[in-house]
């Protein structure tokens, strides 16, 4: 028995691993660099990047609900399959024209986010009854630091590539690569065994939804995630743009940057559950408020440093990444703590596609900026000479800031309890 749990504690392991990539470069700049050489305007690589948020929103709680019914696998490896085509279409785009590739991205797009939400729409109610509770804390943390650091070593070669060779080719070789990752998670996931979930009712979505006033604090909970979101949702897309487009930076360089994101949030994930653990889920909240503020306001601030800005932007990225881990821990053992044990697993979700609605609001309204040159492409501050982006990065710095009041929403029955983190596979689209 136990030497099977290992295996099977690996294969779920390797399953993430394989998966985790294709959703990672929609945060770490890999895709807003494939975009922009392939000849997209930068508002719709604000909107394109702001899809699949806006997708997962719509689609995670219907696919909770039959995944809960139906069976998790019975839809997540349908979901898998979508997510290889939708990055095969991907691939494609780079042997057409501008006008053409924007058909196969957003056709790519919509299908691999289609299969990302039938995939993790189960996938808390797939492992949880896998996972012994005596050890699951500690599995899911190891779970956690194994895809990071797959993620950063990725990113470390993919820098490395960059940094040779940035044609169109490059871009589409490496795609490939994590497109057969892609086709080697079906037989990694599917020998993941489904154990009958007990834990559903016979009600029907609505009757679900409706039923949510009568959680204690789960609404207002789920109010406060959206706000968070829409304040911050769009930032790693916008900050990419604004050091590729304005600041110059190059492609190994912003793919960096994804780099210097996925450390920060190693730290913010463990720093964050302790936080978690000793003060509570507001003052952690209350602490990823100021920083945020902090951190995004400190953007408009480069002309000051006395070094490089790939340093300085460096130390902000990473920074912002153990922000945003930090708010994860507390958002997701806040979730879990308030969520019933009937129909766990949707109305976690709707909570989930409430921070997704959040993100996807963020990042059209950027775009739908960026499109209409509703911001002066250039502006002074205290003689910095600052561009439209950074705009919007100082509006995420002051609605975070405006949005502290909305700690009012939280019950914060996360006390005396150990900090939980959701075992999606991602929690970064």
């Amino acid at each position: 028995m136990n030497i099977f749990k290992n295996k099977l504690m690996m294969t779920i392991v390797l399953s993430v691993c394989a998966s985790i990539m294709p959703q990672l470069f929609f945060k770490n700049g890999f895709l807003l660099s494939y975009f922009s050489k392939i000849g997209l305007k930068s508002s719709d690589v604000l909107i394109l990047l702001s899809l699949p948020s806006a997708i997962l929103f719509f689609l995670s709680v219907p696919f909770a609900y039959y995944a809960d019914r139906y069976g998790e696998k019975k839809i997540g490896i349908p979901g898998i399959i979508l997510t290889i085509a939708g990055f095969s279409l991907l691939i494609l785009a780079g042997f057409f024209d501008t006008q053409a590739a924007i058909k196969f991205i957003v056709c790519g797009i919509i299908l691999f986010s289609i299969g990302i939400s039938a995939l993790l729409s189960g996938w808390f109610a797939l492992l949880t009854p896998l996972i012994p509770e005596a050890i699951r804390g500690s599995f899911f943390g190891t779970l956690r630091v194994s895809w990071q650091i797959f993620a950063i070593g990725c990113s470390f070669i993919l820098t490395f590539i960059l940094k040779k060779n940035t044609a169109l080719g490059t871009y589409q070789l490496i795609l490939s690569c994590f497109t057969c990752l892609l086709i080697l998670q079906i037989f990694l996931y599917s020998k993941i065994p489904e154990v009958e979930n007990l834990s559903s009712d016979n009600k029907r979505i609505r009757e679900i939804v409706a039923s949510l006033p009568q959680v204690t604090g789960y609404m207002p909970f789920c109010a406060y995630c959206f706000l968070l979101m829409l304040a911050t949702g769009a930032w790693p897309v916008t900050m990419g743009l604004l050091e590729k487009n304005v600041l110059n930076f190059s492609d190994d360089a912003i793919v960096h940057m994804g780099t210097m994101l996925f450390l920060g949030s190693m730290v913010g994930f463990y720093t964050g559950g302790k936080l978690v653990d000793k003060f509570g889920t507001k003052m952690v909240f209350l602490v990823v408020h100021f920083s945020y503020f902090l951190f995004l306001f400190l953007v408009i601030l480069r002309g000051v440093v006395p070094f490089p800005l790939v340093y300085y932007f460096s130390f902000l990225t990473f920074g912002l990444g153990l922000i945003q881990a930090s708010s994860s821990i507390a958002l997701t053992s806040e979730m879990v703590a308030l969520a019933p044990e009937k129909n766990k697993s949707v109305i976690i979700s709707i909570c989930m596609s409430l921070q997704w609605g959040g993100a996807a609001i963020s990042g059209v309204i950027s775009g739908k900026v960026i499109e209409y040159a509703i911001l002066s492409n250039t502006w002074t501050f205290k003689g910095l000479v600052l561009s439209n982006y950074d705009s919007l990065i100082l509006a995420s710095s002051v609605m975070v800031f405006i949005f502290i009041v909305a700690l009012g929403l939280i019950p914060s029955v996360v006390k005396t309890k150990k900090a939980q983190w959701v075992p999606h596979a991602s929690k970064t689209l």
